[in-house]
Parts: C-alpha cells; structure tokens; sequence
C-alpha cells in the first residue's frame, strides 16, 4: 500500500473496518493504533509476542481492516506515530540521552540534513513547477497557517508579494474563515499544518476546496487530513531531537517553489526584481553607517 492510499481506509467512526471485527480483535487492534510508537519497530513476531497472540491473528487482523502485508501497516504505524507526537514525546529517555548535550546537538543537526534528504528524493519537481504556474495565474493567493507553521506562511507570502503577485497570509481563526469564504476557481489557496492538523487550517483548506479554489498543501505525514483535500499535497518531515519540530525541509520545499515562481516567468520577475533591488540598494529601510 502507498501512503497516499491511507485516506482510503475508513478506520475510525461508525461503520469503520475495526467495528466489524470480533471485540476481542478489536480491542487489540485498537491497543496499537493508541501506542504507535510502541509498535512501529517490532515485526509482526515481536507485536504478536508483546500482544501475547499469534503472529498468524495478528496478521488477519491486520489484513481485515486494509492492509495488504504487516509492512504497509508498519508504515501506517510511522506516520500515525508522527500526526500524534507531542512535544514531549522526543524529549522522553532514549539511549542517546546519555551522550553529552554537545552529541544531542549534533544529533540534531544530522536528524535535520535527514529531513532535506528525504524531500530531495521525494519531491516531484513536475509538481512544484505545476504549482508555481497555478500561483502566477491565480487572481489571488491565501496563504493558511497557524501556531509555529505562522513563520512558514509568512516566509511565503512575503517573497510572493516581492514578486507582485496578490497574496496574503491568513494565520488565525477569523482571517482563515473570511478568507477562504470568498476564494473561488480563480485563485489558489495554500495551507501548511503538521501532525493532526491544526483545526482553522484545515477547515480554511476545506472551504476553499468546496469554493473551488486550487488547494496546495504541505504537512509532515499522508494521514494529515490535508492531504484529502489538496490538488497538490506535500510531505517535508519534521523529525527533531528537540521539543520543536524541525521546519527545514518545509523551508527547503518553500524555496523550491519560490525558485520555480520566479523561472517560470523570468523575463516578468526580472523586471519586478530590478526595481526591488534598486530599494535593496538605497531605499530608507536600510541603516547607512554616519559619518
């Protein structure tokens, strides 16, 4: 099963694959989707023995609400691990937290240069080339976050406007919703929230699908619900030692799309950019060192 296949199973609410199996299977596979964390790195042997169960029942049970093989549940366990993890959870004992805080910090950096490495092999640069052309057609652009994922927004909007295009970036509950509520097929809307998903953003994403709007969106797992909405959905993984989430590879596909932005109609951006850079030069925001 790929990922971006998991919005296609129905594991929760009524009439759900896991309400149709006996209440004993139920409750075991229910024990694993709460502790994800727990189980994504045991195989089927190693679950079935901390579940004490066979490792054929557990690999019906598995089988019975949509997987095909234990390892596409794995992998549904590792991204269920990543849309529920809290800020505490990387701060928990692991075995390197007896390193010096030195280690942790390269640790850190390494988990970081991990992250651009999984989008560099992931991303589809079709796709980002495809949004940039979206962008410049749209006859407006919001641009939807909230909480720590506000910078990204705003790192976004503000490079976009540089380019003359009509954007404006929608970070709290009321701006999403009056936002959104006026968006049709004509423009583009962007939403980037990571985890579960922050509810204003999802919802913001939600409306301006329904208003017909083109919906691009960026989170760190395919089980964000994000990515049932969007025309173009992107992973860029926030794994982190820290309490903070790791926004570099989210940075990296930002700038990726602004590069496209502005390739793909260079001759126009070009003409735009010499007048910033001309502000750049000698415009009143700089400081100018006194004689």
């Amino acid at each position: 099963m790929r990922p971006k296949e998991y919005s296609g199973l129905k594991l929760n609410g009524s009439g759900s694959l896991i309400d149709r199996l006996a209440p004993q299977r139920r409750e075991i596979i229910r024990r694993i989707l709460d502790e994800p964390r727990t189980y994504v790195l045991l195989s089927l042997r190693g679950s079935s023995r901390r579940l004490n169960i066979d490792a054929a029942t557990l690999l019906r049970i598995v089988q019975a609400i949509g997987f095909k093989h234990y390892h596409d549940f794995q992998q549904y366990l590792h991204d269920r691990s990543i849309a529920l993890s809290t800020a505490l959870d990387s701060m928990e004992p692991h075995t390197d937290r007896k390193n010096s805080v030195e280690a942790i910090v390269g640790t850190s950096v390494d988990r970081d240069l991990d992250n651009l490495k999984q989008l560099r092999n992931n991303l589809d640069r079709s796709r980002v080339i495809a949004v940039a052309n979206k962008i410049h057609a749209a006859r407006r652009i919001v641009v939807m976050a909230g909480d720590m994922a506000s910078s990204l927004a705003i790192y976004l909007d503000y490079n976009l406007a540089m380019l003359g295009l009509n954007t404006v970036a929608a970070l709290n509950p009321g701006e999403i919703v009056h936002r959104a509520r006026h968006l049709s097929s004509k423009d583009v809307a962007v939403a980037i929230t990571y985890g579960r998903g922050l509810r204003q953003t999802v919802e913001g994403l939600k409306c301006a699908s329904e208003n017909g709007a083109f919906c691009v969106a960026m989170s760190d797992t395919f089980l964000s619900p994000l990515a049932r909405i969007a025309d173009q959905f992107f992973v860029t993984p926030t794994l982190h030692v820290s309490f903070a989430d790791s926004y570099v590879a989210g940075m990296s596909l930002l700038g990726a799309v602004l590069t496209a932005c502005a390739n793909v109609h260079r001759r126009r951006n070009v003409s735009i950019l010499k007048k910033v850079a001309q502000e750049q030069r000698a415009g009143y925001r700089w400081y100018v060192e006194s004689a």
